[in-house]
């Protein structure tokens, strides 16, 4: 392993890493840099020790070789053994994983998901409505916050909006408040979420995913599978679509706040669209890491790997590898991406890429209209958090040329 001399300065990356220290947090583009460069499996000391796989190759095939690297130990350390909430499909491993997956995928594929066009956009005008007059927005605040929720308990749930506030801000707070208040946000989140169950069993069917989760699939043993897992099911479509789109659409902020040349591209050549929302979702790749336990002795990058070690595969990291992708560090929109790492690979590839998608360019080509000047406010420079297995931008304060409103109701 590479010295720390030679990498970013105040701590060993390498054999002392830690997902939540504020040196990854300030230092991040350098850090993961360093890691697909010099040090391919770092280790680091936090919850008993993990390793972090960070090249390319080296996540793409930990992720698709589910039998050697399960996904039933937990997405981030610590969470492994029996008991307590879950996450299902993302810490499930196949055949279960698969039938969960099986039987939510039509709901989440690309002809599914452009039927929620109108509704998508009806959202980004109504949140752009709210600020447009001012001039000045914390984007992030008023904006990136509240898209991703408002699409999916409204779109995708129909609950009424003027009940979505209580909701949205449990969630808010789950997904970026501050870690001590976490567990008491994503209670109140599950509470609301198994009161919604509770309440759709009693409907008539609605022809959705929801159907389909109260409907269930064969658990490991081959019996239909329990409340609970149904309701980890919905718990994790929400932390999915919600906490990793918030930071897409602030970065797309950014990026055309501060790149005016980029900007005016895009407005210009609609053909370059496509391209851009790939290039924005791998670099501003939310889920920084997931974890997997090795079920048997095995080897990642010359690392020797035991049975029970618990490994986070960066996908964040093999977005940047250059191996792939010339001058990762960079946004360049004109990009080709054949596969997007961000999503992940192999069974647990990202079921709501699409939604994600689509949300974002909706929000660009809204943007781009009636915010064609974004800039980046005087002192608003992005806040950037980490969350163990994702990173955050908390604030971003930019400036516009003040618009009319274009009809903002409930």
């Amino acid at each position: 392993m590479t010295s720390i001399e030679e990498t970013a300065p105040g701590r060993d990356h390498f054999t002392d890493f830690d997902l939540d220290s504020p040196e990854f947090t300030e230092d991040y583009e350098q850090v993961l840099g360093d890691l697909v460069a010099k040090c391919p499996v770092a280790h680091s000391k936090v919850a008993g020790g993990y390793y972090v796989v960070s090249r390319y190759d080296d996540v793409r095939q930990c992720a698709q070789d589910w039998e050697t690297f399960s996904s039933e130990g937990g997405f981030e350390p610590g969470r492994g053994g029996e008991g307590g909430a879950k996450l299902y499909p993302v810490e499930l491993d196949p055949p279960y994983q698969t039938r969960w997956r099986n039987a939510l995928g039509p709901y989440f594929s690309p002809r599914a998901i452009r039927s929620r066009e109108a509704n998508i956009r009806e959202q980004v005008n109504y949140l752009i409505d709210g600020f447009i007059e001012k001039g000045r927005v914390d984007f992030v605040e008023e904006f990136a916050a509240h898209l991703p929720g408002r699409v999916f308990f409204g779109s995708f749930l129909g609950v009424p909006f003027s009940e979505l506030p209580p909701i949205q801000k449990a969630t808010d707070d789950a997904m970026r408040g501050p870690m001590e208040g976490r567990g008491e946000a994503w209670v109140a989140v599950a509470t609301f979420l198994d009161g919604y169950l509770r309440a759709r069993q009693e409907e008539p069917p609605r022809d959705d995913f929801i159907d389909v989760i109260l409907a269930g699939v064969e658990d490991h043993d081959g019996n239909p599978c329990s409340w609970d897992h149904k309701l980890y099911v919905l718990t994790d479509l929400l932390a999915g679509g919600i906490g990793t789109t918030t930071y897409l659409l602030a970065g797309i902020a950014h990026h055309l706040a501060t790149h005016p040349e980029d900007r005016a591209a895009l407005a210009e050549d609609r053909s370059l669209w496509s391209g851009a929302i790939e290039e924005f979702i791998r670099y501003y790749a939310s889920i920084v890491a997931l974890g997997r336990t090795a079920t048997r002795p095995t080897e990642v990058a010359g690392q020797s790997i035991a049975e029970g070690d618990f490994l986070m595969l960066s996908f964040a990291a093999a977005c940047r590898d250059p191996k792939y992708f010339e001058n990762p560090h960079e946004i360049d929109i004109r990009r080709k991406i054949a596969v997007n790492p961000a999503f992940s690979f192999g069974p647990h590839r990202c079921i709501g890429s699409h939604i994600a998608r689509l949300e974002a360019t909706i929000s660009l080509e809204e943007i781009l209209r009636r915010l064609p000047d974004l800039a980046l406010a005087e002192g608003g420079e992005p806040v950037y958090s980490n969350s163990t297995i994702a990173r955050n931008m908390d604030s971003l304060v930019v400036t516009f040329t003040p618009g009319e409103r274009e009809g903002r109701t409930e």
